[in-house]
């Protein structure tokens, strides 16, 4: 989610911009895969919103969503055993992080975000499964993207008046990722509940040096989705389009102190950092702080 284009105008903008159809025929995704681990304390109101590239299978009770006032996030569980030796402890954890940090953002537009006392909702999410990100491959985009900024620099051919351009990634070794979570009230009774899966395609996910790369933008777009999705109680999915305001970029683009102090657990965007770091391939673990220390 961290991508120029995808954080100036947001992830759900961007799934709608390409239809699934598009995409498959001209990029290649990730396919995403839903589950049904028993994490969530049930599944059975849960109804199918594929609108688009992305599955989930979503439930929301408004009116009593209408009664909530204050809301706790407990940290996203994203385990080794899903992961496998794959990724690194600090890199699963990065993961997790951006996805805690894009659903407090949501959640502080409505809601008042706590991190002690009693709370009127509690959030939990737990990553339940995830396809790396095929590094050799991510870094053919990277190196071809660089090359033309180099060619630039020197004149040679078309490069000369384009400069450094986004290079779509092979359609193989595209990452994907799921995430079962649910909202419950004060009596243990699940309020809303979502089970996302979605998957890299190869214009709108950011290639870098990464087996967690795809994971780490996926996990920030279910965020964004789910958080949005408890805010206002709409399908995330078929949510008419808006243009970004400066609160949401200045936040979640720049980096700035989040609307709510207690937002601030989960650390800054990376701002500058990230988005510099992204068109060199940097890992995500290397620009993204993640939480603040002594969070899980």
């Amino acid at each position: 989610m961290r991508t120029t284009i995808k954080a100036a105008l947001g992830a759900r903008t961007i799934r709608r911009g390409a239809t699934a159809a598009a995409l498959a025929a001209l990029a290649g995704c990730a396919t995403p895969v839903l589950t049904q681990t028993g994490l969530l304390t049930r599944y059975d109101h849960l109804t199918a919103s594929d609108a688009t590239a992305t599955k989930s299978r979503i439930f929301i009770d408004k009116a009593a969503m209408a009664q909530v006032r204050t809301v706790r996030i407990i940290p996203t569980t994203f385990p080794e055993a899903v992961s496998g030796p794959g990724l690194t402890e600090q890199e699963r954890r990065v993961v997790a992080n951006a996805a805690d940090r894009a659903l407090c953002y949501e959640l502080s537009l409505r809601y008042d975000v706590v991190s002690s006392g009693k709370a009127d909702l509690t959030v939990r999410s737990s990553i339940t499964r995830v396809g790396l990100t095929n590094v050799p491959a991510a870094g053919v985009a990277v190196g071809a993207s660089a090359a033309i900024s180099i060619a630039a620099q020197v004149g040679v051919g078309f490069a000369d008046t384009i400069g450094k351009v986004p290079v779509p990634r092979l359609p193989i070794g595209l990452g994907d990722l799921t995430v079962e979570a649910e909202a419950l009230d004060a009596r243990r009774q699940q309020r809303a509940a979502m089970v996302w899966a979605g998957g890299a395609n190869s214009f709108t996910n950011q290639a870098r040096f990464s087996p967690a790369a795809d994971a780490y933008d996926l996990a920030g777009d279910f965020g964004q989705d789910f958080g949005s999705f408890l805010a206002t109680g709409e399908d995330p999915f078929e949510a008419e389009l808006t243009i970004p305001t400066y609160d949401r970029v200045r936040v979640t683009v720049l980096g700035e102190m989040p609307r709510d102090p207690d937002c601030q657990a989960f650390g800054r965007a990376p701002g500058i950092d990230g988005i510099i770091g992204d068109s060199f391939g940097l890992p995500p673990d290397w620009t993204d702080k993640g939480p603040l220390a002594g969070r899980p």
